[in-house]
């Protein structure tokens, strides 16, 4: 996660008025009078939506952009800095913990999964809105570092960028190596955040250097740390081998653990590498070459128990987090007269490895004849996650100038996944061999008639239901063990046509067809319980001393997308459009345990369905002479087989299928240079997001210990979860030069969010209204010659504490502990320092 504003890099300034006066004569130094040529002009702005660089006022559909100086500018560093930029697209900021894992992203309300379960696990569903860093498809909390641009598509992409794509696509493009001279930046932040016992820090670098004229090395790196503000207030102590302290010495039998106050468990920090290469190869041929690593580390989660104020009561608030992505990708792209061919080859290695506490699933369960009574109730998961993909793409686009466009080509990508899981009771198995540590698993027995004589728990277990003794496990205290692997493979050929039927009027139609397939496989074990648990028998079931369970699945799919688009030039300065496009996002199954055992599920939740989108839109976009440039969208999303992840009963992640829903709204967006060294943005977009079709998931199989069990509902007209019914953004902007060598730049950004539940219906235990809330940041800087840069600047500057997510960490969870919030990050002021030279 980024850590404070980085200030913006070689600014072109000119003078102003106001502002600038009050500054200049704060400082006893004179207004520089002479404009700069077009300063009060707009640039036109350059995508690649279409595989290839356009004017964004030529693209008939809605996209934004905005660029590496405008990042820089506003202080956005992460993807989610980048949304407050951006009129209907949210990101619910949940710290660097849980923003590391699943994509967050909502576009055109297109979402009804919970951050807060989110953050634990990777989802077997893939996200709504897909990501490319540059050519490649891959999400990962990137940290915006030599950044080009940022490119959002609204609504499905389901033709150019595959099946992921239903609600939209996020495009990162970094700057390219330049062959025509060396280049060199450098930065640094420091910051203070309220409530953070020490201060965030921040240090940039970006080289370049031309070798020759035809190749050229361009190296970017960085390292940040974020100081966490989040306070732990009864937390247990541990002491060797990751044992609890008792609180009562001398009483091991029935002593609780020791607890006791922990400050700032959110803290983190990250490093980030990317050095790419650029060969010109031939005339008209380029290879790029990009190596690309970052590596996150946090402490824990920057979420607080709900009702209190940046403190959690959780028992085990340190669970600690590592991520390391590797992304490795060569574009060759070459001009073979009638088209530019492009080849784009990329492998991506996405590894985490995390502690989080478990504490809630064992206070649920810790009952005489599962835990016996256990005193000393904390729980550890020690997950590891991995996941690969190797991706090819070629692509013929045809060159500008004729009757007819076309964009072709053919993808393939093989992504593979694996999660493995340990569940550890720290002191459970020391504690199982004392003596009486049965009575309560005895007094169970005896009230139910049956003899109840055990010496301890290990000796219970063992014999009662067949497991192995917590004492002689290796490691010793593991509670559960589970591995789950998955594969994915996606072909597909895909095309756009463009007809030009005059210079103003296009027509434009595509398609991609494509055939997946999906398998996955778990192994899981519960050996306290060994076969009590396991009463299916092989193949579909194991039955041994470890409590193994068995299970397997694939699914194919064949199917196809559409879209339909067409323009007109009204005039020189506007535009009008209207698209009809479709979305797929490929079902799967999970591999879960089916049958009578204590966590079998139901078979129904074995398979999940495809989801798909049909998206309408109509929109305009254009320019009010040289200083104003705006969009306006309206549309409709209808989504049909609403894929949702959540977790079954023993606690596995899930995903089922609900009915129908439907988003529909408004989207604007408004650039605009005011004159005398004002400037100003400006975006709004509304959402109403609803379910249009009530659906019902029955989940457990009723047997002994766990009667038949919804797993999810939903009801008609229910809003869909996160989704704020309006989003606004806003900058206000000024440069001036107060005399030759010293320039000054201020700038004001305000993201107003409206109200949002956090589940899909208000029967549901976890559900909760959060209000909405608008945060403020502004900067003031000075540029000093052509090298220096500096900048005082304040993030949250009224210091709002709004709610961004809440809700509970395990499904029907009682104990208010495991209530959590999590709050926007409270005002944060620092100084920025930037140099750059050639």
């Amino acid at each position: 996660m980024p850590l404070s504003n980085p200030p913006p890099r070689r600014l072109r300034l000119r003078p102003g008025t106001v502002l600038a006066s009050a500054v200049s004569l704060a400082l006893g130094t004179p207004l520089a009078q002479a404009d700069e040529p077009g300063a009060d002009t707009l640039e036109a702005v350059v995508v690649t939506a279409n595989r290839r660089e356009q004017n964004a006022l030529d693209v008939p559909y809605n996209v934004s952009t905005v660029s590496g100086t405008d990042l820089a500018n506003a202080g956005a560093n992460s993807l989610v800095d980048m949304a407050r930029l951006m009129p209907g697209v949210s990101i619910p900021d949940v710290g660097a913990r849980a923003n590391s894992g699943n994509s967050l992203i909502i576009i055109r309300g297109l979402n009804v999964n919970d951050p807060v379960g989110s953050s634990y696990l990777p989802w077997g569903s893939v996200p709504t809105v897909s990501t490319y860093i540059d050519d490649v498809p891959l999400f990962v909390d990137l940290r915006l570092d030599d950044i080009q641009r940022v490119e959002v598509l609204r609504g499905p992409q389901g033709t150019l960028y595959g099946s992921g794509a239903v609600g939209g696509t996020i495009k990162m493009q970094h700057n390219a190596p330049d062959l025509t001279h060396f280049t060199a930046e450098t930065s640094a932040n420091v910051s203070r955040t309220d409530h953070a016992g020490a201060p965030s820090y921040d240090a940039h670098v970006v080289l370049n250097e031309p070798l020759g004229d035809k190749i050229g090395l361009r190296l970017s790196a960085g390292y940040q740390r974020t100081a966490g503000y989040i306070g732990a207030t009864a937390a247990t102590v541990f002491g060797p081998g990751q044992q609890p302290v008792l609180a009562d010495p001398a009483n091991p039998l029935t002593s609780a653990q020791a607890l006791a106050p922990i400050a700032h468990v959110d803290d983190a920090h990250g490093d980030n590498l990317r050095l790419s290469a650029l060969w010109k190869a031939a005339p008209g041929w380029d290879v790029n070459l990009a190596y690309q690593r970052q590596d996150d580390q946090s402490s824990g989660f920057a979420h607080e128990t709900q009702g209190y104020s940046y403190q959690t009561a959780a028992l085990a608030p340190q669970e600690p987090d590592h991520r390391t992505v590797n992304l490795e990708s060569m574009t060759v792209t070459g001009d073979v007269g009638f088209a530019t061919f492009t080849s784009s080859t990329s492998f991506s290695s996405n590894k985490d490895d995390n502690t989080y506490d478990e504490s809630q699933f064992l206070l649920n369960f810790n009952t005489p004849l599962v835990y016996g009574n256990y005193p000393r109730a904390t729980s550890f998961f020690f997950d590891t996650a991995q996941d690969n993909a190797l991706t090819q793409e070629f692509r013929l686009t045809s060159t500008a100038g004729t009757d007819w466009d076309y964009t072709v080509g053919a993808f393939f990508q093989r992504q593979t996944q694996h999660l493995f899981q340990r569940e550890s009771i720290p002191g459970f198995a020391a504690w199982s061999e004392l003596p009486g540590s049965a009575a309560a698993a005895n007094a169970a027995l005896q009230a139910l008639g049956q003899p109840g004589n055990y010496a301890n728990f290990g000796d219970f277990l063992q014999t009662y239901y067949g497991g192995t003794r917590p004492s002689a496990l290796s490691p010793t205290d593991t509670n559960f063990g589970y591995l789950r692997l998955s594969q994915f493979k996606d072909r597909a050929l895909f095309g756009e046509l463009t007809r030009h039927i005059t210079p103003q009027w296009q027509v434009t139609g595509g398609v991609r067809v494509f055939w997946q397939q999906f398998n996955q496989s778990l192994y899981q074990t519960i050996p306290y319980e060994g076969p009590f648990n396991s009463t299916l028998p092989p193949p579909a079931n194991l039955t041994d001393a470890a409590g193994t369970t068995v299970a397997q699945r694939d699914q194919g799919y064949h199917n196809h997308t559409l879209k339909f688009n067409t323009s007109y030039a009204l005039n020189d300065q506007m535009r009008a459009y209207a698209t009809y496009s479709e979305g797929f996002r490929h079902g799967g199954v999970n591999a879960v345990p089916v049958g009578t055992c204590i966590f079998c599920e139901n078979a129904s939740v074995v398979p999940y369905n495809s989801d798909t989108v049909r998206n309408y839109e109509v929109g305009t976009k254009g320019t009010v002479g040289s200083r104003l440039r705006y969009s306006a969208a309206l549309y409709r999303v209808d989504w049909s087989d609403i894929q949702i992840q959540t977790f079954g009963q023993s606690g596995d992640p899930v995903v089922v299928n609900g009915r129908t829903a439907r988003s529909q709204g408004l989207e604007f967006e408004g650039a605009a240079r005011l004159g005398a060294g004002w400037s100003a943005n400006l975006g709004y977009g509304y959402t109403a997001a609803r379910l249009t079709q009530g659906f019902s998931v029955v989940d457990i199989v009723p047997n002994a210990f766990v009667p038949s069990t919804t797993l999810i509902a939903g009801f008609e007209g229910d809003r869909l979860p996160n989704v704020p019914r309006q989003t606004l953004t806003g900058e206000l902007n000024y440069a001036a030069s107060l005399r030759p060598g010293l320039d000054l730049d201020a700038h004001l950004s305000a993201a107003y969010r409206s109200d949002v539940v956090t589940q899909i219906n208000n029967t549901v235990a976890g559900y909760m209204h959060l209000g909405g809330f608008t945060t403020l940041n502004g900067s003031l800087g000075l540029g000093l010659g052509t090298n220096w840069h500096t900048r005082l600047f304040v993030n949250n500057l009224g210091n709002v504490r709004g709610i961004v997510s809440a809700g509970q960490l395990f499904r029907n969870d009682p104990d208010p502990r495991y209530n959590v919030a999590y709050p926007t990050r409270p005002r944060t002021i620092g100084l920025g320092f930037d140099y750059s030279f050639e």
